[in-house]
């Protein structure tokens, strides 16, 4: 068989593939989170969010500017301390126009609590 059959047959199981592919997981809420960063971001935003005393009111920060934060943030495994058996600590760092945010979550099963937010280009 000649390079160019086997190749029209790869291309066209290969668009058949594809074309399934797109017709199941068209519509659902499928994500694909390969990174240990993007995993962890991803687990982060679907929970509950509570909010140490004084921490938004000090930096008048909105639940909108800490969504932005972890749609964009980047997580310090360096700084973070992970191996935690109840609440694992992670440390968010994310640029936003010109303010740089390093923020400070304690992830618990069922809700993400903000321990301390700072600015750096303020």
């Amino acid at each position: 068989m000649s390079f160019l059959k086997r190749l029209g047959y790869y291309l066209g199981g290969f668009s058949i593939g594809l074309v399934f592919l797109f017709y199941f997981l068209d519509g659902k809420k499928t994500e694909f989170n390969y990174s240990p960063d993007a995993r962890v971001l991803n687990n982060l935003s679907k929970k509950e969010w509570i909010y140490k005393s004084g921490v938004s009111q000090s930096l008048q920060l909105d639940s909108l500017t800490v969504a932005e934060i972890i749609r964009r943030g980047d997580i310090d495994f360096g700084l973070s301390d992970t191996k935690r058996d109840s609440c694992r600590l992670y440390l968010v760092e994310t640029k936003i126009g010109i303010k740089e945010y390093n923020l400070e979550v304690e992830n618990c099963n069922k809700k993400v609590k903000v321990l301390s937010v700072e600015i750096l280009n303020e």
